[in-house]
């Protein structure tokens, strides 16, 4: 029964590791991308356009 209990906090342990691993690359990775793609071609900020690009411009 210890056995089985170490082995499922080992796989809990892996998948903790495993998801911080992800989000931290995925924030890396968007940390790095966002800013030149949002300066490549810049939105207007007019009042016809959706509320979202007005904010995101």
């Amino acid at each position: 029964m210890e056995k089985n209990d170490n082995n499922v906090r080992e796989i809990g342990q892996l998948m903790s590791v495993a998801i911080a691993a992800v989000l931290f690359g995925s924030t890396m990775i968007l940390s790095a991308v966002g800013p030149a793609r949002a300066s490549e071609t810049p939105v207007p900020a007019m009042h016809d356009t959706p509320a979202t690009l007005r904010y995101l411009a």
